[in-house]
């Protein structure tokens, strides 16, 4: 094998090993996208939930104020309303949990793919350095050869 087929491999050594490290970035900034919308979906998800359990229980106590009107039952629709209140402020503060939760999940999700984006930079940079160190070698080994061949190929003369 020639030293310039050596150089050629190892130049497409070089260049794989940059692609390979560039589809990992690409991966785990796709890996960290899929968490995020994810998280929005989720986020979403848990809104309408919320958002339907507290219709379905105004649906309820407005069905229960009807009947107590029509029974003359005013005690009952001032415990209703109470009762309304009651359940509007738990469902309030269940939506606005679960949007802060959400909202950390979002968080960690930024932080993760963060960390990911600089652990492909470091690998990257890395892989970088060895690329050229050997190339390098492998550059000054070609020099010498080519210089031995030419002071050998002097010293025939």
């Amino acid at each position: 094998m020639t030293v310039e087929n050596k150089i050629d491999e190892l130049k497409d050594k070089a260049a794989e090993l940059g692609d390979d490290l560039k589809q990992v970035a690409k991966d785990a900034q796709i890996e960290g996208e899929n968490a995020m919308d994810e998280l929005k979906s989720s986020a979403v998800e848990v809104k309408q939930a919320a958002e339907q359990k507290l219709d379905e229980v105004k649906d309820k106590l407005d069905e229960q104020q009807a009947a107590d009107e029509d029974a003359g039952f005013d005690s009952t629709i001032e415990d209703a309303k109470a009762k309304w209140a009651d359940v509007q402020h738990q469902a309030q503060e269940k939506y606005e949990h679960l949007k802060a939760e959400a909202s950390h999940l979002l968080d960690e999700a930024k932080v993760k793919s963060a960390e990911l984006k600089q652990e492909a930079s470091v690998k990257f940079d890395e892989l970088k350095v060895q690329a050229t160190e050997k190339f390098d070698e492998l550059k000054k080994a070609a020099t010498d050869k080519l210089n031995k061949f030419k002071k050998d190929d002097h010293d025939q003369t």
